[in-house]
């Protein structure tokens, strides 16, 4: 903590005149409204997609990790999550509302006829972020490959251009002092340029210094400069010669912010030259060092030098961003410099792997040392060949919660910053903030109403209108689908509408509401509905996310090696089924009553559906169906013919591969039940009883044929969540396969009491690799990327 840690800093100040106020001791205006501010509930959202470059016919496969921005840790507030993907003219293309639980949710996009060769942007937001102009939603370029407009990969033409930025430390560039310039030096596509020489010269021609910019594109240098003077940069860069203006002008008058790492300790310099000293005796400026939880404030007066350092331990800093700001006695933000601590981050990689084979399948398990079993945990994993040029993702989990929520653009590779840190890293994510200029927060906008126009949501609510003043002493019942419980509720006095809260139906289920007259007797509701929220909010942002990089080196033919379609008919989660019948019902019930003799018949009554949540209970009270065996993770069942295989189930006379649909279909759509345990006059089918499942349009009618229910379709709601299905290819070999080939995705899986993940799939063909990412409760991070070869 900021406030508490940094009054004890005071034996590390290095100064010739600094008077230090705690906050209590100001009333300075901007200095509360930041308070009030910072205090406002933040989140932000990270999606990790599965790859980068997708085929058309693929799926997007994605996890999404919501987190509360402050704690760094799963936000327990929010479950609804929106997911969209536009294309390069911000055309909504695919959107969905995701259910998020525990700060997680995963779906999958099918990229599908809409989609065409191209750039696409993926966001993901809450629509409590809508309330702050700060990045802290996700967004991330993809690019689809369409076989049939792009049939060849052809390494890019790339013109032989640059762009060169040179920002100068806190955004000013003074005279008469050092000044530290960053550089960003990038090509004709926006990405940075690798190992690129700079010379810095004077109007003279002098050669004053050089530079060299790192991996990324980035360096910087120092500069003693001159207000008579002019700068220029030259730069060689596929064999030509470059040459830009320094492009500030030095400022005679002014303060600068510089800060420098030296080992355990940060040190921080307030500085200005000899021809403002004079101006600044007996002026107050302000210092302030916050990260957007925390704070500290200081003043500080100018006497007779021109340079004020503070020297602070790390190890009493904040983990991740950290923002120093400027004020003059104005309260005017003058100057900013955001640097960044790494200690007390969290990390967690692998300490071991090793992969087992079983028949087709292989299993792989990592060992993850230090995560708590009773600690609530997700990871998902994405693996890609080992070769593969498909996973150019510009971000991960450590990068979009530590730092791209801080600046203001894009960051070129953020997750670089994130990998095997050392020394050199933390010196190379301090050049990085060199170069960031101002932090994500508008000191012109931090005005924080009562209420904020976008509230927290959780679930759909629906406002309920009673529509026939003599129904008002009625109770209404909404009926339960999915997985959830009846609900019944009343109209309190004096009010003529009611409210169902926190509903989560998807696409797959139907709403019906029913009002119980006389005590007994189901009726329709007649109710007129307002749910809330009732379509996707848009988010508003000039906020441009950058394109993964490519460097294509091949040449292949994608017509031949495209995915092919997935047949999915009979395999998709049952959950996602809508049956659509054009037949009588009521004749083929009759029919079905009569033909089925070896069996027990269960036509289900308006009592069923109100007592039994979803057909697993039902089942099991009708000793059928005994749920998920822990063990071996199977189906168990209480027919003793059931132990030489699964029953067949059908569901209005088609065979179901699973038996998700025991637990997800609401018990509204069931007609009646045909069970026949011994399998009796099913052929081979019934060799373990058979269960046969009919749905009905039909449900709510009492005996008399009297509707009992009226059916409402929501505008709004949650998607299905939707099984990822690994491509079919023509070849498992080749630079195609290898190259943009998706061998699995997991996106929910537990590390278990062992500290153990498994990830079972069928065998590969080549060396993979294991894109891992996830997090604990508690908020530790796990990240890793493995590589692993099955003999």
């Amino acid at each position: 903590m900021i406030k508490s840690t940094l009054t004890s800093l005071s034996s590390f100040l290095i100064l010739f005149l600094v008077t230090f106020f705690s906050f209590s001791q100001n009333t300075n205006d901007i200095f509360e409204t930041y308070e009030e501010y910072v205090d406002t509930p933040r989140e932000v959202v990270y999606l990790h997609l599965n790859k980068s470059t997708y085929i058309k016919g693929e799926n997007i496969g994605f996890t999404a990790y919501v987190l509360d921005k402050k704690e760094k840790t799963p936000s327990l507030i929010t479950t609804n999550l929106y997911v969209s993907v536009s294309d390069k003219n911000n055309k909504v293309i695919k959107q969905q509302l995701v259910r998020v639980a525990n700060g997680i949710a995963s779906n999958v996009i099918q990229i599908d006829s809409l989609f065409t060769s191209g750039i696409y942007n993926v966001k993901a937001y809450t629509n409590y972020m809508r309330n702050f102009n700060e990045t802290n939603f996700f967004t991330e370029a993809i690019k689809v490959i369409d076989p049939d407009v792009e049939p060849y990969i052809e390494k890019p033409l790339v013109k032989n251009s640059i762009d060169a930025q040179f920002l100068p430390e806190s955004g000013h560039l003074l005279h008469g002092i050092v000044n530290n310039i960053g550089v960003v030096i990038k090509d004709s596509q926006g990405f940075g340029l690798a190992n690129v020489s700079g010379e810095v010269l004077d109007n003279n021609n002098k050669v004053l210094t050089t530079f060299k910019t790192n991996s990324v594109g980035i360096g910087k240098f120092p500069l003693l400069a001159n207000i008579s003077s002019t700068y220029w940069v030259k730069i060689n860069y596929g064999n030509e010669n470059f040459s830009f203006p320094l492009g500030h002008i030095v400022e005679k008058n002014g303060v600068v912010l510089s800060v420098k790492r030296l080992k355990s300790k940060l040190f921080a310099s307030v500085v200005t030259n000899e021809e403002t000293l004079d101006q600044l005796k007996n002026n107050r400026y302000t210092l302030m060092l916050h990260n957007g939880k925390d704070y500290e404030i200081m003043d500080i007066y100018f006497n007779d030098a021109t340079v004020i350092n503070k020297a602070i331990e790390y190890a009493n800093i904040p983990s991740g961003t950290n923002i120093l700001t400027l004020f003059d006695e104005n309260e005017k933000p003058v100057a900013e410099r955001l640097f960044f601590n790494y200690e007390g981050i969290n990390i967690v990689d692998t300490n071991k792997i090793s992969a087992t084979k079983n028949a087709d399948s292989i299993t792989i398990n990592l060992n993850f040392r230090g995560v708590s079993s009773e600690s609530y945990n997700n990871v998902s994993v994405s693996v890609l060949p080992q070769d593969t040029r498909s996973y150019n993702r510009h971000n991960n989990i450590l990068s979009q919660v530590f730092l791209q929520p801080y600046v203001k653009g894009p960051i070129e590779y953020g997750k670089f910053y994130f990998e095997n840190i050392d020394e050199k890293k933390r010196y190379e994510l301090d050049n990085l903030l060199l170069t960031q200029g101002w932090s994500s927060y508008d000191w012109n906008n931090l005005f924080v109403p009562e209420k904020l126009p976008y509230p927290f949501e959780q679930g759909i609510s629906v406002i309920a209108n009673v529509n026939n003043k003599d129904h008002i002493e009625d109770t209404f019942v909404l009926h339960h689908f999915k997985d959830s419980q009846p609900r019944y509720k009343q109209v309190s006095d004096g009010d003529n509408s009611l409210i169902f809260e926190n509903l989560f139906p998807n696409e797959t289920n139907r709403i019906f509401i029913s009002r119980i007259k006389n005590e007994e007797d189901l009726a329709p509701a007649q109710l007129y509905l307002q749910p809330i929220p009732n379509s996707i909010p848009e988010l508003r942002t000039n906020f441009n996310p950058l394109q993964p990089k490519f460097n294509y080196d091949i040449s292949q033919r994608l017509k031949v090696t495209a995915p092919l379609k997935q047949k999915l008919d009979g395999i998709q989660e049952l959950d996602e089924i809508v049956v659509n019948s054009t037949r009588d019902k009521k004749q083929l019930k009759t029919q079905k009553l009569n033909n089925h003799g070896f069996g027990t018949t269960k036509v289900l009554t308006q009592m069923d559906r109100l007592t039994y949540t979803s057909l697993d209970q039902y089942l099991a009270f009708n000793r059928v169906y005994k749920g998920i065996d822990p063990v071996t993770n199977e189906p168990a069942y209480f027919s003793s013919r059931a132990s030489r295989g699964p029953m067949t189930i059908f569901l209005d006379d088609i065979p179901l591969v699973g038996v998700d649909i025991i637990s997800t279909y609401t018990m509204a759509d069931v007609d009646y039940i045909y069970i026949n345990l011994g399998g009796l006059g099913e052929g081979f089918r019934g060799l373990n009883g058979v269960v046969r499942i009919y749905s009905s349009q039909n449900s709510f009618f009492d005996s008399r044929g009297n509707k009992t229910a009226e059916e409402f379709d929501l505008p709004l709601k949650f998607s299905a969540k939707k099984k990822f299905y690994v491509p079919k290819y023509n070849s498992y070999y080749g630079d195609f396969y290898t190259g943009y080939g998706t061998i699995d995705w997991k996106p929910e899986l537990k590390i278990n009491g062992n500290g153990t993940l498994s990830i079972k799939m069928e065998e590969p063909t080549v060396p993979v690799t294991l894109f891992i990412e996830g997090m604990v409760e508690d908020g530790t991070f796990i990240f890793d990327k493995k590589s692993i070869s099955i003999n």
